[in-house]
């Protein structure tokens, strides 16, 4: 893995962590609906699918260039994770 792709996977891991006690504390406190606690949970799981984003294109990027792909031929993986993860 990419030593840039680690920090960014990293913090957003840790904003995840941070998101869901925020989800835990609302939970815990009682005061909120369901549709609050769903909205919260399902922005949880837009950061984890674009944490998977971010390292599926790092291992294309690494992988493939590893294999000897074409720069044009990266680029067009890439783009065509962003349409897919999108």
């Amino acid at each position: 893995m990419q030593e840039g792709t680690r920090s960014e996977v990293v913090r957003r891991l840790r904003s995840v962590e941070g998101h869901v006690r925020g989800v835990e504390k609302m939970v815990e406190e009682g005061d909120v609906t369901y549709a609050d606690i769903v909205q919260q949970t399902s922005a949880i799981f837009s950061a984890i699918r674009r944490i998977n984003t971010v390292l599926l294109k790092d291992f294309v990027e690494e992988r493939a260039g590893r294999d000897g792909a074409s720069e044009e031929m990266i680029k067009d993986l890439v783009k065509a994770i962003d349409r897919v993860t999108k």
